[in-house]
Parts: C-alpha cells; structure tokens; sequence
C-alpha cells in the first residue's frame, strides 16, 4: 500500500514538472515574439556576399562643452581691526557702501596720541640742541692741545659727546613710533571693495583685541574656482602648457538660469589633488562690475572649445572593449576593425580623434563576429555626416 502511494507521488510530481517546463517554455517564446531584439549583421560564409550600410568619415571641427559647480570668492578680502587702544571718534562709512583703497573708515580719538607725537618732537629739539653744545665743547678739547687739557678730559668730552648722538637717535625713534600711533588713529581702507555690517557706535572703546571692526570685500574683479579631474588637467596640459584655456571660452550660468554676460580669464591652478575626489581646483576671474558675482554663492562653470580634427558618430556604433574602443570600417572593399580614440561625449554622440586612413567609410551595421575574408558589398546611407540622418 505504501510502495503504490509513493508510485502515485512520483507521478504527481512528474506531470507538475511536466506544466512547469511547458509554462516557462511558452513564456520565452512570447519574450521572443513580443520583444524584437537587436540586429546584427553576421558575417557569412566565404563565398556569400554581405552587404553593408556605410558612409563618408568626415572629419570636422566639433564644439565641445564642459560643466561644472563653481563658487564664487573674492581675490582679496581684508578684516579690518584696530593697532592702538581708544575711543571711536567718527564712523565713516556704513554697510554696503563701496570705498576706494586709501578712504577713511573711522577715527580713533586722537587727542592723547597728537599730545604724545608732540612731545616726541620736543624731545627731539632738546636731545639735538645738547648734541651741538656738546659736539662744540669736545671740538675745542681736541684743539686745546695735550699741554692745556688731559687726557682723561678729551675721553669724558668724547663720551659726552657720543651719548648725545645717541639721545638724539633714540628721540627720533621714539617720534616715529609716536607717529605711527598717531597715523593709526585713521584707519583708511587697504584695498577698493564693498563694505559689510558696521555694528559700531561713536564712543565705543576698540584695541587690537576687539578683534574685526568691519570686513571689506573686493567685488570687481571677482573669482570663480572649480574643480578638474587629474586626466582633464594632463589634457590641458598636454595641449598647450604656455597658454592653458587660450582657445576655451569660461563662462558663468547664474542661479536664475541665465548666463553671465562676460567672459573668465584662467589664472591658475591648485598645487594639488584632492585625494577624496581625485580632482584639481582651478582659478578663473570675471569682471563684475555690476555686482551680479557675490562671493560664496554657487554657479555653474560652462567651458567651450573648438576640437578642430573631430568625428562625430552614434555611441551605439563604437565598441567598448579592454584592449580598446573601435568602429567597423571599410576601405578598398575591406571590412576591418578601426580603433579609436573617444575625445568626449556629445550627447548621444561620440565625439573622436581623426585617426582614420583616407578611404575609409564608417559601417551603420552592428558587425557579428569578423571574418577577414568575408565578401561585402556596401550601400551608402544618406547622410550629411557619420551616423547622422539627413533632414
């Protein structure tokens, strides 16, 4: 009883199996039918001929455009603080206004630091006048002779009189820091810009420790920094390392999406990689004297060039492989691999080096596997340029 309820559970089984391997059988039938797949032209036999679709490789000069995420900085920025201890006596400017280097910002009371610059230039007077008394006195010492003075006369004479020399040194010294105490009581901008918050009031007390009275930002020219990966910059490196970016045009698309009307100059680059993003910063400025570029905001980078021996053609007729990218081309009725070097993407193109030999015209047929001796026969496609349809 047992042994026929097993032979009947095998049965079962083997009719479930049955459905099942009919079942997925039918379903990849159905994928077959439904989803058409991709063409590709097989190459034949020796003796049957193929016949392919080809056209012209026409080499161009070819617009290529790069972007990326830059922000806007400053070239110079300046925090203005306070050299001496005092009172603030007059507030010059206010926030948001724009100064020229040299303009006063504020003044510091001046009375104590005039009281101590005059009396340094007393002092000066005083030590000079006992300089000349002194120099005239060790004068005639040294004319008197050995016979009317000593010695020891002529020494203390000369010491006298060196010691006034060096009063009227250090007088001087100490007006010429009287001075600048004095001249630091105006404090004038160092570098042309625009004024931030003024948070400051007449009477306020201010030292070298207050910190930043005011921060003055140079707007015009301003710069824009962005960031190149390492292969991008041995390129441009590569290509004209006297003059890098001569033959680009660097513009800025601002936040409202429209494009800032003039043009970056490069200046330089960083002097290293980012080891995180394996990318290198570059520095460009703009003028903008209409205040349009605020430091610390976002823009995007637009950077064109001109790439003078370019093909274009369809991404899908490049292949991608380990030992190298390459098309199918024909020349003096042979089909062979070409390979290419891919300069960049243009949209659903590739953008390439003219490696090409002349002669040779670019096959539109995905290729199976090659055979060096396959017999073809072309047809020429109507196209204006490589893989590209005629309007």
């Amino acid at each position: 009883m047992v042994g026929k309820m097993q032979k009947n559970n095998v049965e079962k089984k083997s009719y479930i199996d049955l459905w099942l391997v009919l079942i997925v059988v039918l379903v990849v039938v159905a994928l077959y039918k439904f989803y058409p797949q991709k063409k590709v032209v097989e190459t034949k036999g020796r003796d049957e001929v193929l016949e392919l679709s080809v056209t012209p490789i026409k080499p161009e000069s070819v617009k290529i455009s790069n972007q990326y995420i830059g922000f806007v900085t400053p070239i110079n920025s300046v925090d203005v603080t306070s050299y001496i201890n005092g009172y603030l006596e007059d507030i010059m400017v206010k926030g948001g206004e724009e100064v020229e280097a040299g303009d006063t910002l504020i003044v510091i009371k001046q009375d104590e630091y005039k009281a101590n610059l005059d009396q340094a230039k007393a002092q000066i007077m005083s030590a000079q006048a006992n300089l000349t008394n002194l120099q005239a006195y060790y004068n005639r010492i040294k004319k008197a002779g050995s016979k009317a003075v000593s010695k020891s006369e002529v020494d203390a004479a000369k010491a006298q009189f060196l010691s006034a020399q060096a009063a009227v040194a250090e007088a001087k010294a100490n007006y010429a820091l009287a001075k600048v105490n004095y001249d630091y009581t105006v404090i004038q901008a160092p570098i042309s810009g625009i004024i931030g918050n003024v948070d400051l009031t007449k009477g306020d007390y201010v030292s070298p420790a207050s910190g930043s009275l005011l921060k003055l930002i140079q707007y015009n020219p301003i710069r824009v920094v962005f960031s190149i990966t390492d292969k991008e910059y041995l390129d441009e490196m590569a290509k004209n390392p006297e003059n890098l970016y001569s033959d680009d045009t660097i513009q800025i698309r601002l936040s409202n999406g429209k494009i800032f009307t003039p043009k970056g100059k490069f200046q330089y680059f960083g002097n290293e990689l980012n080891r995180d993003t394996n990318s290198l910063a570059v520095y460009a400025d703009f003028e903008n004297a209409d205040k349009m570029l605020i430091a610390n905001a976002y823009v995007d980078v637009l950077i064109d060039r001109m790439f003078e021996d370019g093909v274009v053609v369809k991404q899908n007729l490049v292949s991608l492989a380990p030992d190298g990218n390459y098309v199918y081309v024909v020349n003096d009725g042979k089909l062979s691999k070409s390979v290419v070097d891919i300069v960049t993407t243009k949209g659903t193109d590739y953008v390439l080096r003219n490696t090409f030999k002349s002669g040779d015209l670019l096959v539109l047929d995905k290729i199976g596997r090659l055979n060096p001796e396959q017999k073809i026969k072309i047809k020429m496609a109507g196209v204006d340029t490589a893989g590209k349809e005629k309007k």
